[in-house]
C-alpha cells in the first residue's frame, strides 16, 4: 500500500530518476549479428532463478494471497485489462461455442489470472498455454480445476484443438526463430492472431540483450526488435488484415512496444 501512496505524491520525473539510480528500469544493451551470440552473453529465459521466483509468486496467487503475478511481481488487487478483454469479447461474440485461445509463452498464466473474473468463464473461454516443460509439469501436479490448460509444444495442442485466437503477449521477440512459429499459424489460417507489447523499429531488425531490473530478478536474455514494415508485410501477403484496437503503444529505452490484431480474410 505504501508504494501506491508514494507514487501518488512523488512527481513522475522524480520516480524515473529514482528507478534509474536503483537500476529498476528495463535496459537494452549491445547489438548482435546472430541470436547465438546474444544468448552466450545472457542468462536466458530458461534460467532456474526465473522459474523458481515466478513459481513462488504464483503459489501465493492460487492460495488467494494475491490476485495475479507478472514476471514474478505480485499484484494484490484486480486490474482487468479492459481494452484487451474488449477485443476478445468482440471475437467471442461471433462464436456459438466458447472461444479457444492459445496463449503462446503465457508463463504461469499471467494474462489469464489478471483477467480471471472474465476469462475464468468456462462457457465463453477455453484458455491454453504453451510453455517450457518445467512449467507444464508444475501445473500437471497442481491439477487446477479451471478452464486453463498447459502444453509443452504446438503439436501437443493441435492434436486436441484448433485455436480461434493465438495470443503472443510480450513473447514473440524472445524466440530464436519467431518466423517459424508465426508462419506455422499463418499456414493454419488461424482466424485471429494477436501480438501484445511487441518490439519494433523503423530501421533494420536488431538483436540486443534485455537486462531485467534486479528488484524483479537477476536475469538477462536476447531480444529481437523487428522491422515493423517487414513484419506487417508478412501478414498482408498471407491474406490477413490489421484490425484497429484500443490498445496503447509504449516506449521503453527508445524501443517501441506495439500491439496488433491480425484477422484472416476469408476468400
Amino acid at each position: 500500500m505504501y508504494k501506491k501512496f508514494l507514487k501518488l505524491i512523488i512527481p513522475k520525473p522524480f520516480i524515473k530518476i529514482i528507478n534509474i539510480i536503483l537500476n529498476r528500469n528495463i535496459r537494452f544493451v549491445g547489438c548482435y549479428k546472430k541470436w547465438k551470440y546474444a544468448a552466450k552473453n545472457s542468462t536466458g529465459y530458461s534460467d532456474k532463478i526465473i522459474f523458481n521466483k515466478t513459481k513462488k509468486s504464483f503459489l501465493k496467487v492460487i492460495s488467494n494471497k494475491a490476485k495475479y503475478e507478472r514476471d514474478s511481481v505480485l499484484f494484490y488487487s484486480e486490474n482487468i485489462n479492459y481494452p484487451f478483454i474488449n477485443i476478445l469479447s468482440k471475437i467471442q461474440s461471433k462464436h456459438k461455442s466458447c472461444l479457444k485461445v492459445l496463449d503462446f509463452g503465457g508463463s504461469f498464466g499471467s494474462t489469464y489470472f489478471q483477467n480471471y473474473s472474465i476469462l475464468g468463464n468456462k462457457d465463453k473461454f477455453h484458455w491454453a498455454i504453451i510453455e517450457q516443460k518445467n512449467i507444464v509439469n508444475f501445473f500437471k501436479n497442481l491439477k487446477l480445476k479451471k478452464n486453463i490448460f498447459f502444453f509443452s509444444s504446438i503439436n501437443n495442442y493441435i492434436k486436441k484443438y484448433e485455436p480461434d485466437v493465438v495470443l503472443f503477449s510480450n513473447v514473440i521477440q524472445y524466440l530464436e526463430f519467431p518466423n517459424k512459429v508465426i508462419n506455422y499459424f499463418i499456414k493454419k489460417k488461424v482466424k485471429n492472431i494477436i501480438f501484445l507489447k511487441t518490439s519494433f523499429t523503423t530501421s533494420n531488425e536488431m538483436i540486443k540483450i534485455q537486462i531485467v531490473p534486479k528488484n524483479i530478478y537477476n536475469a538477462s536474455y536476447p531480444i529481437r526488435i523487428f522491422n515493423e514494415k517487414n513484419f506487417l508485410k508478412l501478414f498482408k501477403n498471407n491474406n490477413y488484415r490489421i484490425v484497429s484496437t484500443p490498445l496503447k503503444n509504449e516506449i521503453i529505452d527508445c524501443i517501441t512496444l506495439k500491439n496488433y490484431l491480425f484477422e484472416y480474410k476469408s476468400k
